[in-house]
């Protein structure tokens, strides 16, 4: 694939582009569905594509193919131009310059490669058996699922950079069915890591029993406002709603509440939000993003203060600005957008039992229904339907469903105080999070 991404290189500049950058993936993925201790379905895909990005005379084209073959080269490249000919002038259609170094970053583990389907199925087994064993009102699992991939990734331009690595990930989740009394209850629960050795079937089987079994019974809270603990799947749904508003490229359309308010107070003092796109652990980290820029940890809140946005190399440009390494590249299929890596949410967490034991009202939000469909990234703005459990005098009490959670995104973030000691990899994308405790929200019942 190196000499494939070289000579479509070489053809696009032979033929007239201005500047040219090719990027080719080959990989494969597996996923394991078992229902009532038997497979349901396995499946395995491979995944093999280059893609060209070419300027001329400003205007930026693109093309792809999964065949990689000499003569669907040469049309991968004609079509590049045509379109680029045909595209509006792009003033800020830049490729980055090539890095001294990439840094060294290992995200393949070797012992996912060597793991058997056998050993996978076990271990999906193992998950549904877990979860069905933790409580009699566990009737089933709808879904147990295991799935893996890994891909190796070729990028070469004009300007000079060369890049190759490899990564690899597996996970597991639960989706667990609880009746009592006519009344059914669903939870969730995830395990990820990058070899078979990572994961905990058993706990992640019984978390997502325990999480369906602890709404049984709830109905609606009366309206108030009060504390709510977002757990850390929620806060997850949450802060990739304020993620999305914290891209330069949302920015410079007009789509994000944050565009004025850099070196403002967005968050309480106790909030900071990282992208890490060289965390040993996670799941988005690798050495270089979608056009070539050197992976980076990039400050976007601290201590409560926005420092910036996440920027590609077109939108660095445009703002004047170095990339921090955010360019997004869903496949060979498309041009690299603007879009997080792994996001770490920290401050000063604190045992969650104490932070919860110090609530005289409030809420422990375990769900959260249409947070990006409920929330504004542009206004702020948010209604969500939400399921969990009342505080009640430092105490878990009755749980509810229902209601709503409503307010705007800079006011929740400033009312931010405290975090729990419970943070976790939740791969919605890729966030490190604990539980968030956020004082004075609005919460809608009978």
């Amino acid at each position: 694939m190196l000499d494939k991404v070289e000579a479509l290189l070489e053809r696009a500049l032979a033929r007239g582009a201005d500047a040219a950058e090719a990027y080719a993936e080959s990989g494969e993925s597996r996923r394991i569905k078992v229902y009532e201790q038997a497979v349901e379905q396995l499946t395995a895909a491979r995944r093999k594509g280059i893609g060209l990005r070419v300027v001329v005379d400003g205007g930026v084209g693109y093309a792809y193919s999964s065949d990689v073959g000499s003569d669907a080269l040469d049309e991968v490249v004609e079509q590049a131009l045509g379109n680029a000919r045909v595209a509006d002038r792009d003033e800020h259609a830049v490729l980055p310059e090539p890095p001294a170094a990439y840094p060294e970053l290992s995200v393949y583990d070797e012992r996912l490669a060597a793991a058997t389907d056998e050993q996978k199925i076990a271990l999906a087994l193992a998950v549904e058996r877990a979860a069905l064993a933790a409580d009699p009102r566990v009737k089933l699992v709808e879904d147990t699922i295991y799935a893996d991939g890994e891909v190796e990734v070729f990028l070469a331009s004009s300007t000079g950079v060369r890049g190759t690595y490899r990564e690899n990930h597996c996970y597991a989740f639960a989706y667990a069915l609880a009746e009592q009394d006519d009344q059914v209850e669903t939870g969730l629960s995830f395990t990820v890591g990058r070899a078979l050795a990572d994961l905990d079937p058993q706990h992640c089987g019984e978390e997502a029993a325990e999480r369906a079994c602890q709404l049984l019974g709830a109905t609606k809270c009366r309206s108030m406002k009060a504390t709510v603990v977002l757990d850390p799947f929620v806060a997850a749904s949450f802060f990739g709603v304020v993620v999305s508003a914290l891209s330069a490229e949302a920015v410079q359309k007009g789509r994000s509440l944050f565009a004025d308010l850099v070196g403002s107070e967005v968050a309480g003092p106790r909030l900071s939000l990282l992208d890490d796109g060289l965390h040993p652990d996670g799941l988005a980290s690798s050495p270089f993003d979608g056009e070539g820029t050197p992976s980076q940890r990039t400050p976007v809140i601290e201590a409560g203060t926005l420092r910036g946005f996440l920027h590609n190399a077109r939108t660095a440009h445009k703002g004047g600005c170095a990339s921090t390494g955010n360019a997004a590249r869903g496949s060979y299929q498309g041009i690299p957008g603007v879009g997080p890596t792994n996001l770490i949410l920290s401050g000063e967490n604190q045992p969650l039992a104490d932070v919860i034991g110090a609530i005289e009202h409030g809420v422990l939000v375990t769900n959260a229904v249409g947070v990006h469909s409920g929330a504004n990234p542009v206004t702020g703005e948010f209604s969500v339907g939400i399921s969990g459990l009342l505080i009640e005098s430092g105490r878990l009490g009755a749980p509810v469903r229902e209601v709503t959670l409503a307010g705007d995104i800079v006011g929740m973030l400033k009312g931010v105080v405290a975090l729990g000691d419970d943070t976790r990899w939740i791969p919605m994308g890729s966030f490190l999070v604990p539980s968030v405790v956020i004082e004075g929200t609005s919460i809608g019942g009978s």
